[in-house]
């Protein structure tokens, strides 16, 4: 039998993930606002936003469970030290704490009534909790006990994170930035690069760090806060949460926004997210899969670093076209090409050369036009692999060698 026959017949049905950017996972909550968002690893993680709402995945988003808070509150912000211990923050000084997966929640006393709006905890014991009128609180017990700190200003502070038991980092509106080195005792300010709104701090080891505000602001630091420069985002919206996987790569949300960068910041990519409402938070659990909450009860996921399909020109084609990938041979990336006369449901799929698919690069309506996107086999195995482009017209598959 001709083996390429051979290879459409061994075409087997397994477990397979949609891989086409961003994409919308179900939310049992329905259309309520969703603020924060942390992952443990790539099955757990939570979700809280307004009305008291907490909500939990143990199978990587692919479903969600609405749990018993408690309460009615906004919770701003959520953070966990492992999977079962997550701590939670918002509105009138409320903090929660759960160690044991969320199925049991403990208000603690925080001794302020003003409202929270992120929360951040180094390890199970010491965690710390920012918000409005400068705000300020510090427990180094599990949230057993919580202590005020003085920030020195009456600004709402945005973000917090500790890089270690003794230096932590705040951003806040007005353009505060401050940085403490002995545990919170004293916060100090230090010169930053931006006047406005900053929403969001986030520390990729002791001496890198980014902000992020309104605007499209985005600060970086390379020597622990002494000094701040203002990067180039190339939008001018709202950025509310930033993240960064490694030194190199990271990840800004905001209004209508995701932005991407794998150059330490140099220049940053806005991804094609298809909604318009403002998403809160954004945390990677790899390079790959990372997900995103906002307006609207919004919750988005992506497992190819929100790098999808790229129309490449809007000229509709005379005919459905599966070009060959470049370059082939490849090591470990390659860059498929093809065209689309009308618009059409599109799915485009790898398959290992036992017929077993092992990617879904797109899965729905796609407008006619040219496209290209880039697959990485970086952990795969040497060997051939094909790619199929189906619709309700059109099917072809070619083969590709992934050759280490």
């Amino acid at each position: 039998m001709n083996k390429f026959l051979l290879f459409t017949l061994l075409i087997i049905a397994s477990p397979i993930f949609s891989q086409s950017g961003w994409i919308q996972q179900p939310n049992p909550a329905g259309s309520q606002t969703l603020l924060g968002v942390c992952f443990a690893d790539a099955n757990t993680g939570y979700v809280c936003g307004v009305n008291g709402i907490i909500l939990k995945t143990t199978n990587g988003g692919a479903n969600w469970n609405q749990l018993v808070t408690g309460t009615t509150r906004f919770i701003r912000s959520i953070c966990l030290s492992d999977a079962n211990t997550v701590s939670a923050a918002g509105e009138l000084g409320l903090i929660l704490r759960t160690t044991n997966g969320g199925t049991n929640w403990i208000t603690q006393t925080s001794g302020t009534p003003n409202t929270f709006v992120n929360i951040s905890f180094l390890n199970e014991l010491i965690g710390t909790v920012v918000g409005l009128s400068g705000t300020i609180c510090r427990t180094t017990n599990g949230g057993t006990s919580w202590s005020l700190q003085s920030s020195g200003i009456f600004a709402e502070l945005t973000g917090v994170q500790f890089v270690n038991a003794n230096t932590g980092f705040i951003s806040g509106f007005e353009g505060a930035i401050l940085k403490t080195t002995n545990g919170g005792t004293n916060w100090l300010p230090t010169p930053g690069a931006a006047t406005g709104e900053l929403r969001a701090v986030n520390f990729v080891n002791e001496n890198t760090g980014y902000i992020a505000g309104i605007g499209g602001s985005i600060l970086q630091t390379t020597n622990a806060g002494t000094n701040w420069s203002t990067l180039t985002s190339g939008v001018s919206t709202s950025l509310y949460s930033v993240f960064f996987i490694n030194s190199s790569t990271g990840f800004a949300s905001g209004s209508g926004t995701i932005l991407r960068t794998s150059n330490n910041g140099a220049s940053w990519q806005n991804q094609q997210i298809g909604i318009s409402g403002d998403l809160y938070s954004i945390q990677f659990i790899n390079e790959n899969t990372g997900f995103a909450v906002g307006q609207n009860g919004v919750i988005l996921k992506t497992i190819r670093s929100g790098v999808g399909i790229n129309q490449i020109s809007s000229h509709v084609p005379e005919k459905f076209t599966l070009y060959q990938n470049y370059p082939n041979p490849f090591n470990p990336s390659t860059k498929i090409k093809f065209s689309i006369p009308k618009n059409s449901e599109i799915t485009i799929s790898i398959f290992d050369s036992n017929g077993k698919q092992i990617e879904s690069i797109n899965n729905g309506m796609t407008s006619a036009g040219n496209y290209e996107f880039e697959w990485n086999a970086e952990n795969l195995s040497s060997g051939a692999y094909y790619y199929k482009i189906s619709s309700n017209d059109f099917t072809e598959t070619k083969k590709m060698i992934l050759l280490k």
